[in-house]
């Protein structure tokens, strides 16, 4: 009996081995496909979320922008040729938003999303590099100067589920013993709403998208003061799905070309003018050491032209988030200059 059970327990191994051999060699044959299919249409398609001021938006006149728009483009550049070629697809939220990139209805997935230990062992998918270093804040609203965050009395907080904000808030409040209360919503704007009509005393997100959601607000002379601590760390990571390797690599690597070039202040005005510095690993990354591209399947010359037509990591931040709403980089400045933004060697 005990033999039976045993080989039974063996053949069910070995099962699940060759069943796993399969998966691989399906993912493996999956190489390639990703940037076959973006050239084929030639459109590079992204995934964002709802318009968020700053991050991804439509203007009055109907022109696309933002910082992960910008990094869209960067990818169209790198393997097109062209910046504009770029469709957005709007995602729905989580888990959905997760189920369309495993589908392949999107390229990329430029998402205000944590890359979290949950997220990133259970979905078909792999999360690149973190894009933006944030942190879960708190605006409230006041005339004046509020008490400090940690003096606060009783509070109504208003904050958007499903996200990470929620467990967040919810471990904060129990962890500092806080005299406060959740108020859930559905969606941003409808928390948002709530706390500009006095229904929350608090509103918490991400930092970055408190100062870019509320800073008409600010202009306008109502009195919202966004406190400058947060209560979590929140690296906002792009992702694709698991199985194309090639497409992954790409995809890292592109973030780090700009990443470096921000490191060497290596600008879009630099590169089109030939104005670069004698520095053997830019040469290799800008297509002139020979070879190295290749090993992505890109053209020499992708990291040129993503810089020539989009620009580095620093001017992509400036363009959509410092000079429009004051944002300091702060940990978004590249490991040469304090921040947490590395780029491996290009060798």
């Amino acid at each position: 009996m005990a033999v039976g059970m045993w080989a039974r327990r063996l053949i069910a191994a070995v099962a699940l081995v060759l069943c796993g051999g399969g998966i691989a060699a399906q993912a493996r044959a999956a190489d390639g496909e990703t940037l076959e299919r973006i050239r084929s249409r030639g459109v590079m398609v992204c995934g964002l979320r709802s318009g968020v001021s700053g991050i991804s938006f439509t203007d009055p006149q109907g022109h696309l922008d933002g910082f992960l728009v910008d990094v869209c483009r960067a990818y169209a550049a790198a393997t097109l040729g062209n910046a504009q070629a770029i469709r957005v697809v709007r995602l729905p939220d989580k888990p959905q938003e997760f189920e369309a990139v495993e589908k392949h209805e999107v390229d990329v997935a430029l998402t205000t999303t944590t890359w979290t230990f949950t997220r990133d062992v259970s979905f078909d998918v792999e999360f690149l590099l973190p894009l933006l270093y944030d942190g879960q804040g708190f605006a409230i609203l006041n005339d004046g100067t509020p008490p400090p965050l940690d003096r606060l009395g009783p509070q109504t907080v208003c904050v958007k589920s499903p996200t990470t904000t929620v467990r967040n808030l919810q471990d904060h409040i129990r962890q500092a013993d806080r005299p406060w209360t959740m108020r859930i919503f559905k969606t941003f704007d409808e928390a948002l709403q709530a706390f500009l009509a006095h229904e929350c005393g608090l509103l918490t997100t991400d930092r970055t998208v408190l100062v870019t959601s509320l800073a008409g607000y600010r202009k306008a002379g109502m009195g919202i003061h966004i406190y400058p601590d947060v209560i979590s760390r929140e690296p906002l990571t792009p992702y694709v799905a698991r199985g194309d390797r090639q497409w992954y690599d790409i995809a890292r690597w592109v973030l780090h070309a700009m990443i470096l070039a921000d490191a060497k202040n290596v600008t879009a005005a630099d590169v089109q003018a030939g104005r670069l510095p004698d520095d053997p690993e830019l040469d290799r990354m800008l297509g002139h050491g020979g070879g190295v591209s290749r090993m992505l399947g890109l053209s020499e010359d992708w990291a040129l032209q993503v810089l020539a037509q989009v620009g580095n990591y620093g001017e992509i931040f400036e363009r959509n988030l410092g000079q429009p709403y004051g944002m300091e980089r702060g940990f978004n400045r590249p490991w040469s200059r304090g921040g947490l933004l590395y780029a491996p060697p290009f060798r």
